[in-house]
């Protein structure tokens, strides 16, 4: 389409040189001008833009257009050129005498013209003709301007460039790159105006790669759904086809050959995906080193991108571009596309992330090595937390012909990632994987998976039955009492989840226990010291006695996982928390293969309230709020509000508890840890009541499985506090005297703690006081920095109360600096209050952040953000190598991150002003 009154842009330098050209020929000098570039370079333009000049200077503009139709007539070029001129043209197949004389006669009227277009497409004679004139053109007052296209094709150019046939002394060449983003946006600007948003703006123009011809199809294309009231806020992809745009990307296509238009069309459908030179060229039949020539043309035209790297997958600019590309392209070479290039991957041994990539976009294959890819693509993209990837290798999995037992290994890995999205499917596959599996073991491992599935959406009974009928299949085979036993547990696991289950369950295991010694049966111990524990009819130190003897006997291996969960949770309650950091990541070892077990979610918890208890808030909250098993178990997210409180973020803290509100069984012991987290909430929050009745709900499900223990959630105690502040102080004082007869059972420091500082509230006065003195000591004796933080708070504010304000202060500043030292701006906060209530100065600014390092551990931070290891710094510095290390671990203490990753953006990020 020719486009008057539209500026031609990114081409000033090819107009200048023509503009000397023809002031050359007006003063009776001739000379040649040659145009070249690729398809849509806009060569006729600048053709265009010369014949106007020369016209206005007075040049007789004589013009021809080559086109492949008429390459196989002699001097179709000439002929079009003289005989706009009534001059003597060629006739047949032999050049007049007279065409060149001819030209004379014309030059000697006036300066001449002669604009050739695409003269690559030239018929051979009157290429000769031109290259005749050419030499000659030093002699008279003619221009010759010929455009020529010059771009890499697959095939190889079909005929010799003009360039080579010219004298050099007389012929000036201009190469048209693409266009500058400049440019670009002048040009959008002349056709559009303020119509459309600023090209670098909203990034469509990209699509265009710099190439005038799909540029200006871009914005033909806008303009029409400009007309038409489309695209107003939405994406463009699709909006375009069939348009303008993809016309103009099919003749590009078009102009570049069969062989070149199926590389390209195959690079589209790749998308990189792992193409190479050689991967192409094979699937195209084609020369590498032409492929490998033809990409570097079309990444330096930017039609490609390459991530960067020249030896990076190539993939096309945009995705408007890519998707015209494809345009028209039947679906079955596409699929064949994928399936090709996934079968000469996997044989030459690629990653099998690329192969199954290939293999989601193909048709079935019906050959064993497929399956291998998807089956094992999807475990890499489930390790990778790519859920919804893994999921839809799987799905592509089962279009493939399998064998009963592989059929049912794939339904399970399936349904154990559907649990999450999808529970029907979930079930359904899980329970048809059931039916197919023989093994003894995998059918073990299937009715774990969907026991597991069942009893999360609060179907207790139904996964319950699953594992009865297991039981009954494996019956009193002396071969299968190991798996036996692995039954026994996943049951005793999955009827936790509801009160009526496991008080039914809780006789079989005090039976299991008196017939058999530990060594013979662990886990019916363990469990049995569970209960024991919860119930108060043991302290601490005897359940640690437990767990250890259970530890140190061999374990039947099938049986670790739920052990481990078993005994990680007593060595948590009893605050060995190293212990149960070791038998966490032991037991989370043992499901890298087997996401969905019964044991599964309680070692999730058990690491999350770990770390709530040492203070690590900012690690539970990625855990609780990220993708992945953690993120959908509800005792996680539970201990995610909790740590989102001590961060003093209560609003987010509210979003996540409602995001919990319809997961789990509402009895499970899950939702006991939810229901203290939500009443925790509502006391941060300023809501007493609110915060009483979640908490006695709590209680209600704890005191349902005869959960006494203040071990596994202390409810009374904050409880209390909100009877104190409702005024009901006489039913205050039973409810805290009894938590700390319980505490006293079970006896670690932080129970007891926690119990006294909440006697000491009841009581008040002077006798209060010396319960929350006797609590900071106690909790001294094992110091959790979390629960000292806030007894001493406690401490603090009873003896301001009193009057002993010096005292109060000194205490006071002691829990702030805990509360900096752990992160927790809530703690801190009250602290700060609790001082200016006082009438203490409040505390000084926080000693954290980049102003907070010292110019030593700024030294050494800056070397660590720039990737320098602890030996190099020690070196570079003259430091101790411990030094370093201290020096680390303040510079994360103060920039509040957990290590080395985080450094270089949280100095960045902190140094910002």
């Amino acid at each position: 389409m020719i486009r008057t009154g539209v500026p031609l842009r990114g081409r000033e330098r090819a107009l200048r040189n023509a503009r000397e050209l023809i002031a050359r020929a007006l003063a009776g000098r001739g000379g040649a001008l040659l145009v070249r570039g690729a398809t849509g370079s806009g060569r006729s333009a600048v053709l265009r833009a010369v014949a106007g000049p020369a016209a206005d200077e007075g040049m007789r503009v004589l013009r021809a257009r080559c086109a492949a139709e008429e390459s196989g007539t002699p001097y179709a070029v000439v002929r079009q050129l003289l005989e706009g001129a009534d001059a003597c043209a060629p006739v047949g197949d032999a050049p007049s005498p007279n065409a060149w004389q001819a030209v004379r006669d014309l030059a000697e009227d006036g300066p001449l013209l002669l604009a050739v277009d695409d003269v690559h497409l030239a018929d051979p004679a009157s290429r000769d003709w031109l290259a005749h004139l050419a030499r000659r053109l030093d002699r008279l007052p003619v221009l010759v301007a010929l455009t020529e296209r010059r771009q890499f094709d697959i095939e190889g150019a079909r005929v010799p460039s003009a360039v080579h046939r010219l004298a050099r002394d007389v012929v000036a060449t201009e190469s048209l790159e693409p266009l500058s983003p400049e440019a670009v946006a002048a040009l959008v600007r002349d056709r559009l105006g303020d119509k459309v948003p600023d090209p670098a703006a909203s990034g469509w123009a990209a699509a265009g790669c710099g190439n005038p011809l799909l540029l200006h199809a871009l914005v033909d294309d806008l303009e029409e759904l400009a007309r038409d009231g489309l695209g107003a806020g939405r994406s463009l992809s699709g909006l375009l086809h069939p348009g303008n745009f993809t016309e103009a990307v099919w003749w590009w296509l078009g102009s570049a050959g069969e062989a070149t238009a199926d590389i390209a069309r195959t690079v589209a459908e790749l998308d990189g995906g792992g193409a190479t030179p050689e991967l192409l060229a094979e699937l195209a039949r084609a020369d590498t080193s032409r492929v490998t020539g033809w990409l570097s043309a079309m990444r330096h035209q930017g039609f490609l991108s390459g991530g960067g790297a020249p030896d990076a997958p190539p993939r096309f600019a945009h995705p408007l571009l890519r998707d015209a590309v494809l345009a028209g392209w039947p679906q079955r070479r596409r699929s064949a596309a994928r399936l090709r290039a996934a079968e000469i991957l996997y044989r030459g041994g690629a990653p099998v992330d690329q192969v199954a990539e290939h293999l989601l976009k193909s048709a079935p294959v019906g050959a064993e090595w497929a399956v291998d890819a998807l089956v094992e693509g999807a475990a890499r993209a489930s390790r990778a937390q790519r859920p919804a990837e893994a999921t839809a290798l799987l799905r592509r999995a089962l279009a493939e012909p399998l064998t009963a037992p592989r059929l049912a290994d794939v339904l399970t890995s399936l349904g154990c990632l559907e649990v999450r999205t999808d529970r029907a499917a979930a079930v359904r596959h899980l329970a048809e994987a059931l039916r197919l599996q023989t093994s003894p073991h995998g059918r073990l491992r299937v009715a774990n998976a969907l026991g597991t599935a069942l009893a999360a959406h609060g179907e207790v009974p139904a996964a319950l039955e699953v594992l009865r009928q297991l039981a009954e299949g494996f019956g009193e085979r002396d071969d299968l009492a190991d798996l036996v036993h692995s039954v026994q547990a996943a049951t005793a696991f999955i009827a936790s989840h509801e009160a009526d289950g496991w008080r039914n369950m809780l006789p079989q295991v005090q039976q299991r226990v008196r017939r058999s010694p530990e060594c013979t049966d662990p886990m019916a111990h363990s469990l049995l010291t569970e209960h024991e524990a919860t119930a108060g009819l043991i302290g601490a130190p005897e359940a640690m006695r437990r767990v250890r003897s259970i530890l140190a006997a061999p374990t039947d291996p099938g049986l670790q996982p739920y052990l481990l969960a078993s005994l990680a949770t007593l060595a948590q309650w009893s605050d060995e928390l190293d212990l149960a950091d070791e038998l966490v990541d032991r037991g989370l070892a043992l499901h890298r293969d087997h996401p969905l077990h019964p044991a599964q979610q309680c070692l999730h918890s058990v690491r999350a309230e770990a770390a709530v208890m040492r203070g690590r808030y900012e690690q539970v909250v990625e855990s609780a709020t990220g993708p992945g098993a953690e993120g959908e178990n509800v005792h996680v997210r539970a201990q995610g509000v909790l740590a989102l409180i001590e961060l003093d973020r209560l609003p987010q803290a509210r979003r996540l508890a409602e995001c919990v509100e319809g997961l789990g069984a509402r009895e499970s012991w899950e939702w006991i840890e939810f229901r203290y987290a939500q009443g925790m909430l509502h006391w941060a929050e300023d809501d007493p009541a609110g915060a009483l009745r979640h908490l006695s709900a709590c209680g209600e499900l704890q005191q349902a499985r005869r959960m006494l223990t203040p071990a596994v959630t202390p409810w009374r105690s904050t409880s209390v506090a909100c009877l104190l502040r409702l005024g009901r102080t006489a039913e205050a004082l039973p409810l805290a005297e009894e938590e700390l007869r319980l505490a006293r059972v079970w006896g670690t420091p932080r129970v007891v703690g926690r119990a006294l500082r909440a006697l000491g509230a009841a009581r008040g006065g002077q006798r209060g006081l010396a319960l929350f003195e006797e609590a900071v000591a106690e909790h001294r004796r094992h110091p959790l920095a979390p629960d000292l933080a806030a007894a001493l708070l406690e401490l603090g504010t009873a003896l301001t109360d009193v009057g002993q304000s010096n005292r109060a202060r000194e205490v006071l500043r002691e829990a702030g600096a805990l509360a900096e030292r752990l992160n927790a701006p809530r703690l801190r906060r009250l602290t700060a209050e609790a001082l200016r209530s006082g009438g203490a100065r409040s505390l000084r600014p926080r000693h954290t952040g980049v102003a907070a390092l010292t110019a030593s551990e700024r030294h050494v931070a800056s070397l660590a953000a720039a990737g320098r290891t602890n030996a190099e710094i020690s070196a570079s510095l003259h430091l101790a190598r411990r030094t370093v290390e201290t020096h680390l671990t303040s510079v994360y203490r103060k920039l509040g991150i957990r290590g080395r990753p985080q450094l270089p953006g949280a100095l960045a990020t902190q140094e910002a002003p």
